[in-house]
Order: C-alpha cells, then structure tokens, then sequence
C-alpha cells in the first residue's frame, strides 16, 4: 500500500489483489468488529471522501481512515522520554530501570504517565502499552498510537508476531555459542506474592538464550534471549533455574558490583509493520554499565 499522512487522516492507495473490499481491508488490518462499527457509523473511513458500506470494492481508489478519532486527558509533566522510534501508529522508548509501565495502584510515576505528557499537546493520539517491562529491567517498550490499529497489533502481541529481544548478563560461565532451550513451567510462588517459581501446575513457559560471550575473570556470561511465551518474571525465573542468575535480579539473582541496575534489557524488537507492508527492526544502545560488560567479552 502506498500511503501519505495528512493531518489525522491516513490515505491510502488500494492496489492489492488480496484486499478487494471494506470488508476484507477490516478483515486483514482491523479485526475489532466494534471499531469497524463504529469506523462506519461515525464516517471516520471514507472511500475517495465518501462514506463508505462493508461490501463496497476498493481497488484503485483512496481508502482515508482517520488515524486519531479521539481526545485524551494528559498531565504534563518535566519528565522526558528516550524515544527510539515513532511513526503513524508506534511508539517504542527506551525505559529506565526502576520505572513501572503503568500504574499498579499507587502513585508512583509511570512509563505510560511519560508517554502521555510528551502527548500533552497532541492528546488525539493514544499513548497504549502493547506490552510491559519488569520495574527493574531497562529497554524498549512500544506502544500504539492509535486506537485504529491497536487491536491488530495486540494480536500480533498474542500470537507472538512482535519478536523481543533482551541482553541477559548472568553470573557464571556459559560456553560462547551454546544455545540453551528453556521449557519449564510457570507459576506463582505459594510463599511470596511478588515472586514466580518454576513448578509442574504452572503455564507453559519457552525462552531461549543464545551465549554471545564470557569472562571468566569476573564469571560472567552475556547471553541473548528471546521467549516463546509471555510469562512474568519469565527470563529471570529460567535462568536462575539452570544455575545463571542474572546480575542484580533482586528477586532471583546475585548482588554484583559489575553494573547498576538489573542485567536485563531488551535490546530490540522484529515485527512486520502493518501500514508500511515490511518487517522492521528496532534497536536500542546499551546503557553505559552494561555495555562496558558486553565489550569485555568480545575482546
């Protein structure tokens, strides 16, 4: 699809074989049936500045959907965002360690309560976490900036068609190269709410952790991890289950001098962009402690 931006409206140029009408365009991009209600109902998707009917043919002409339809209350705040990438539809910012991603209740300061004071001046566009972060682990979060799009995207979440990609630094030597499969499951620890155990009654939980390196001087390993599953706590509960604690995991790691915060960050995400028709990569530095590790053992 080609398709150009003007002001909350997205046109785009239909040319594909696969999407011959309203419906079928809701079918492959917009599977809420109350957004494509309400897309209709409210005339917030016009074929060529018409309303528009399900069964109407598409091929050739100008689909514009209005992106933003609604407002939102933000408060501003002085706090700024790491951004790493932003289009039509994502957001993805580089969390700092010790910061919710939404609020658990309390009054703490959020990843989210950020997200929407740097949208404080643009409040029609949503500031929705596809996903979350532990407090403790740093990197990439993204989220969707509309409410259109969101519930393809929180597909791809579910169906795992939005790849993560952490950088796990863990306490022990792992041979360079070896690649470890995890497939134990999940659950809550009987004894502690705020802890996760490995246990036959629990979910099914899948990571793998790919070795890029050691240094045996400081027994440490940095390893490359990707999950199957979504579980909580799920990279931190498996390695310490296989004897690699990660550096500074407060519930199930070892205290290190080696860096200042937890030794797990997701580095970056894979997906297939929905409105550019292409798989993207995003990518997000190291944090300088962490960093540091990761050079000493490519030396």
């Amino acid at each position: 699809m080609e398709y150009v931006l003007r002001d909350k409206w997205l046109d785009i140029s239909i040319d594909s074989l696969f999407v011959e009408t309203i419906q079928d365009f809701f079918d492959s991009y917009i599977p809420s049936k109350k957004m494509q209600h309400l897309l209709i109902q409210n005339k917030n998707i016009l074929l060529d500045g018409n309303p528009v009917k399900r069964e109407d043919p598409i091929v050739g002409l100008v689909l514009s959907i209005n992106l933003y339809p609604e407002t939102y209350v933000y408060e501003k705040n002085d706090l700024k965002i790491d951004v790493i990438y932003e289009d039509e539809i994502l957001l993805a910012v580089n969390k700092p360690k010790d910061l919710l991603v939404h609020s658990d209740g309390g009054e703490e300061m959020t990843l989210t309560a950020m997200v929407e004071s740097y949208y404080a001046d643009r409040n029609w566009i949503s500031a929705y976490p596809l996903h979350r972060l532990d407090k403790d682990t740093s990197g990439l979060v993204l989220f969707s900036k509309s409410p259109i799009f969101q519930p393809l995207l929180d597909q791809y979440i579910m169906h795992k068609q939005i790849r993560r990609n952490y950088y796990a630094f863990v306490k022990g030597i792992m041979e360079e190269g070896k690649i470890l499969t995890i497939s134990k499951p999940i659950g809550k620890d009987r004894h502690d709410p705020h802890k996760r155990v490995v246990t036959p009654s629990g979910q099914e939980a899948i990571t793998k952790a790919d070795c890029l390196g050691n240094n045996k001087k400081d027994n440490y390993s940095v390893l490359l991890c990707g999950i199957q599953t979504g579980r909580t706590h799920q990279i931190r509960v498996h390695l310490s289950s296989e004897g690699y604690p990660i550096l500074n995991d407060r519930l199930y790691g070892v205290d290190s001098p080696l860096c200042k915060r937890m030794g797990l960050f997701a580095e970056s995400i894979d997906m297939y962009h929905p409105i550019k028709e292409d798989n993207i990569s995003i990518e997000c530095e190291l944090p300088k402690d962490l960093d540091k590790l990761y050079r000493d053992v490519l030396k």
